[in-house]
């Protein structure tokens, strides 16, 4: 054993490197002041320990084949390459130094929690901790476990490439925890794994949604929840099949920042996962289906997702998946010869029907009560429909007839206790048995004859003898007291009239100028030398001269990016006496605003709408009134 005594050692370098060589089991200081200056190398055959005395400075390279012990001062800038444990037991100072742990199954201990600059595995086994400790730079993992128990360890760097590894992870007991500090809305790696009793490795990325400063911190415990009192079966109706393998603790310590949050599994080794639950203590004490999950498969690891999480729940997740539930909607009544399509959608991977079927879809032809049961990641679900077919009535039309143009013809339907008529040009009423037809055209007229719930249709044809054929022309719009001459088309016609008058140069002519200040529809009639007649109408639309174009926009994302977070209505700044009002599909008022100008970012009262398609009437005082849907997409 070397004693230092109450002396200083300098260790310098110049010109050369120069070695020091301590062939002994144990060198300890008692109370000496040991400066390794930059350059220099010094080896220690054994152990070293740092009692009453100080290494005021490591500049150089500091290799210890066996255990470094420090219950005084140890500062270090240099290299620190360790073969055997590390204990702290008083004031580590890093500076920017190295520490590389390079021996056999090592441990990070003492009475004090360490504080690195750069820590590096190296060597093999499994290095594992018993105190708490920080690093500030980075944390290479290489291709080695490091077993932090039940204590923290923190990454106070917030850059995302803060941790390394090629096949190395971090494991932990159920207190255990990794810690990373962020400050950007990039990818944040968990490595997190396990060799206890299976060898996993299952990390968990985080995506904060901004730039802020934050804390995050996961872990995974290799076991069934249950061992912990987290019963995995009980759940919320929405989950089934838990993974009984292991879980995740995942929380932010610090910040206030909403964060996406990833699950890697392996689907070959754990099963199938489609969805992330999360536990919630509250009494009745179950797992809860998270919100906006969606999955992805991959190899060699596959992925669930939790795209915005709040961290208003427990800190507690298991993968599983969610169940399906099959509906096959209400009770069908049709009538004999139908054929009813039952779908029990394509979301399953096995259905079995009442009828023995195992397709998605069947066709039901007769009067009775149909099952299916489905299942999809060994989640089952059923469901049943009732279908009652009636006979069906003796739908007549009556015979078909010919008829002059201009004249009429009453119909008469029977068979049935109700009837609508389908075609309904020139009927004064669609809804009785004989309505009256007044058509100009040729034309089948198709009856809906129904008796209780079944229907069945007829036709009677109407043939009507040629007259006059007439196109008053296309309804157009013009400005305000602006001229429009009409360019109508006919044939076989002897006189023309226009009615009404209002505004013509001329009502008996085929071409007159129109000149108005208000919308109106205009009638042509035309009679051939016969006496027959036709009409057709033509409308002419007033707009005041000249008004801004409104231009509304039917989406816009509100999820605080900075990009289509508002509803934008293009140049409505230009009609500020307007009165805009949206609706859900409900029919009830989620936004009402007198003098819109894009304000709305898709809240209600202060809380985010969801994602739906969402009702606006928009009011432009001496103008228009525009309707229509804007969907929120977030």
């Amino acid at each position: 054993m070397i004693k230092s005594l109450t002396y200083i050692l300098f260790i310098n370098v110049f010109l050369l490197i120069f070695q020091l060589n301590c062939l002994s089991q144990l060198v300890t200081n008692n109370s000496g002041l040991i400066y390794i200056s930059n350059g220099t190398i010094v080896k220690i055959s054994g152990d070293i320990e740092n009692k009453t005395g100080s290494i005021i400075d490591n500049n150089g390279e500091l290799t210890i084949s066996g255990n470094l012990i420090n219950n005084s001062q140890l500062n270090s800038n240099g290299n620190i390459n360790l073969s055997g444990n590390w204990q702290n037991n008083s004031v580590f100072s890093h500076v920017n130094g190295n520490v590389i742990l390079e021996g056999n199954t090592q441990n990070i201990g003492g009475t004090n929690p360490s504080d690195f600059y750069n820590l590096t595995l190296l060597g093999s086994g499994v290095k594992s901790i018993n105190q708490n400790i920080n690093i500030s730079n980075s944390l290479a993992l290489n291709d080695r476990e490091i077993d932090i128990a039940n204590f923290n360890l923190e990454i106070e760097n917030p850059n995302s490439s803060a941790i390394s590894r090629t096949t190395g992870f971090v494991s932990n007991n159920l207190q255990g925890r990794l810690i990373r500090n962020t400050n950007s809305n990039t990818i944040y790696l968990f490595p997190l794994g396990s060799s206890i009793t299976t060898q996993r490795y299952r990390p968990v990325e985080i995506v904060p949604i901004n730039n802020a400063a934050n804390k995050y911190s996961a872990g995974m415990v290799n076991h069934d929840a249950g061992i912990d009192g987290l019963n995995l079966n009980q759940t919320d109706t929405n989950l089934c099949n838990l993974n009984n393998r292991y879980y995740h603790l995942v929380n932010r310590d610090s910040g206030s920042t909403y964060a996406r949050i990833i699950f890697y599994y392996d689907s070959i080794n754990d099963g199938i996962q489609t969805t992330a639950a999360n536990w919630n203590s509250t009494p009745p004490a179950k797992w809860k289906k998270a919100d906006s999950t969606y999955y992805s498969f991959n190899n060699p690891l596959s992925k669930i997702t939790i795209n915005h999480w709040l961290f208003s729940g427990s800190n507690i997740f298991v993968l599983g998946n969610s169940v399906n539930k099959v509906e096959l909607g209400q009770n069908i009544a049709g009538c004999l010869g139908d054929t009813i399509l039952l779908d029990a959608t394509n979301q399953f991977t096995s259905y079995l029907w009442s009828n023995g079927a195992n397709t998605q879809t069947i066709n039901a032809i007769s009067s009775g009560v149909y099952y299916v049961t489905v299942s999809s990641n060994n989640c089952f679900s059923n469901d049943s429909v009732t279908i009652t077919l009636s006979p069906l009535p003796l739908a007549n039309a009556g015979p078909d007839v010919s008829i002059c143009n201009g004249d009429s013809v009453q119909l008469n339907a029977s068979g049935g206790t109700s009837y609508n008529w389908i075609t309904t040009t020139g009927l004064n009423n669609s809804n009785i048995s004989n309505p009256i037809a007044n058509t100009t055209i040729s034309t089948s007229y198709i009856v809906n004859v129904t008796n209780g719930q079944c229907s069945k249709k007829d036709t009677v044809f109407v043939t009507v003898l040629p007259i006059p054929t007439v196109n008053a022309g296309t309804d157009s719009i013009i400005y305000e007291g602006s001229q429009y001459q009409f360019l109508p088309t006919v044939s076989n016609y002897a006189t023309a009239i226009w009615a009404p008058n209002t505004g013509l140069t001329n009502a008996n002519i085929l071409n007159p100028i129109a000149t108005i200040n208000n919308t109106i529809t205009y009638i042509l009639t035309v009679y051939d030398n016969n006496g027959c007649y036709n009409s057709d109408d033509i409308t002419l639309i007033t707009i005041p001269k000249p008004y801004y174009d409104i231009i509304i926009f039917n989406t816009f994302t509100p999820n605080i990016d900075n990009v289509n977070d508002r509803w934008f209505i293009e140049n409505i700044s230009q009609y500020p006496d307007n009165h805009l009002s949206i609706y859900n599909r409900n029919g009830h008022i989620v936004y009402d605003k007198q003098g819109y100008n894009n304000e709305w970012d898709g809240k209600y009262f202060g809380n985010d709408l969801p994602e739906a398609t969402y009702y606006y009437v928009l009011k432009i005082t001496g103008q228009d009134i525009f309707k229509g849907d804007v969907t929120i997409i977030r």
